[in-house]
């Protein structure tokens, strides 16, 4: 039940900043055009890859720890402040070297190096927002979401009919992003005081954790999340700008995926540590998931083609038609929720890791396979094979893993 509060805290205050970031995105879509807002999508893909390197897994490891024990948690954040701030230098270094060996054009690199920045508040924003989590405050998460997304679309649709090109509306969503991050760091010193360590701490044990789940989150976004990028090398502006278009909209539905994720993993933490759970109780939440979740894709698949092109013109009817087949990913990660959020909890990440590697192997090749035989549309459906074969082996995995363990009976 606390899980459920937590996650409706963050549904809450997702679903309003939710409609504020749809209408923004309208806005750019609709004014920018396919070849513009190909190149917004292009920036936004680039620098937003190399979040990998940031090494994001640290969050779950301060959420780990600091969740056993709330008064140690002042020291475990003073203990990976310094190694957060090290891994967010090493992934901007790392998007503007990077950025130099592209074929994008200049102006394209120029903004990427700009844009780059975006890295620094990613990196402090998931800092900050492990507080929270830890302290099942998650209500102050969504208000500072709600915050930046009200400023970051008020303004672009201001600047839009004002004329502003990609380079302003982006320098727009940097502005609004640094100005809440002030806010949120001044209301977290509210909440727990610890000492901003600049120095880099290594501890083995919480190295090794952060950079297993760190490599978790690379592997994924090679295995399901490198769609858009991938198109910016394959083709041009104008497609990357269709095929953006659609994934945007699929991943609506992630959002709310990721956080329930956020709310459950705190309380699944302690669940474990003193609880089994019934197999059959496990899957019966994936389930109820999967099918709750799919018959949602299903009305929109049904009317995407009128949707999208009622919100974005004519122009993107080819983005409706990818969406009608690419909504159908979402069913399986709703699917495989319970179980990932199961195994993250009893330290069994590693499981993870090895699916991960198996569907990033599988889906680069299939990516370029299917893109040259059908287009946009192989892209489509390569995301839809991998996030099939990915839940079916997380299941398999899971139940032999824990029950192995003890913790599933």
């Amino acid at each position: 039940m606390r899980g459920f509060k937590n996650a409706s805290f963050l549904s809450a205050g997702t679903l309003l900043s939710q409609v504020i970031g749809f209408v923004g995105f309208l806005f750019i879509v609709r004014l920018f055009g396919p070849e513009r807002y190909g190149v917004y999508a292009t920036v936004l893909a680039f620098v937003m890859f190399f979040h990998l390197f940031a090494f994001n897994g640290l969050a779950k490891i301060i959420v780990r720890e600091g969740s056993k024990d709330l008064d140690f948690f002042p020291r475990v954040l003073e203990k990976t402040f310094g190694l957060r701030m090290a891994f967010v230098l090493l992934a901007l270094v790392l998007c503007i070297g990077v950025s130099f060996f592209t074929k994008y054009p200049q102006g394209t690199k120029v903004l990427i190096i700009i844009f780059s920045t975006e890295i620094i508040y990613f990196g402090l924003d998931s800092f900050l927002g492990s507080i929270y989590q830890t302290l099942e405050k998650m209500q102050y998460m969504a208000y500072f979401s709600l915050l930046m997304r009200f400023l970051v679309a008020a303004l672009s649709i201001v600047f839009l009919y004002l004329g502003a090109g990609v380079a302003v509306i982006l320098a727009v969503n940097l502005l609004s992003k640094f100005l809440v991050l002030s806010l949120n760091y001044f209301w977290s010193r509210t909440l727990i005081r610890f000492r901003f360590q600049p120095r880099v701490i290594l501890d083995s044990a919480i190295l090794k954790a952060t950079v297993v789940f760190s490599l978790m989150g690379f592997v994924n976004t090679l295995a399901v999340k490198i769609d858009v990028l991938m198109v910016t090398f394959l083709s041009g502006a104008r497609d990357v700008g269709l095929y953006s278009a659609a994934h945007e909209l699929g991943r609506e539905g992630l959002i709310f995926r990721n956080i329930m994720a956020v709310a459950f993993f705190p309380v699944a933490v302690k669940f474990f540590k003193a609880n089994k759970l019934k197999i059959k109780t496990l899957f019966l939440y994936a389930f109820g998931l999967f099918i709750l979740v799919l018959a949602g894709s299903l009305v929109v698949s049904f009317f995407s083609i009128d949707l999208v092109t009622l919100f974005f013109k004519k122009e993107y009817v080819i983005s409706g038609k990818i969406l009608r087949v690419l909504i159908f990913y979402l069913p399986f990660t709703f699917f495989s929720l319970p179980l990932t959020t199961s195994l993250q909890a009893t330290h069994n990440e590693n499981i993870l890791l090895a699916v991960y590697c198996l569907t990033a192997v599988t889906n680069i090749p299939l990516n370029l396979v299917l893109y040259y035989r059908f287009g946009l549309m192989g892209i489509a459906y390569s995301t839809l094979a991998v996030f099939f074969l990915e839940s079916l082996l997380i299941s398999i995995l899971t139940v032999w893993k824990m029950k192995k363990q003890g913790h599933l009976v």
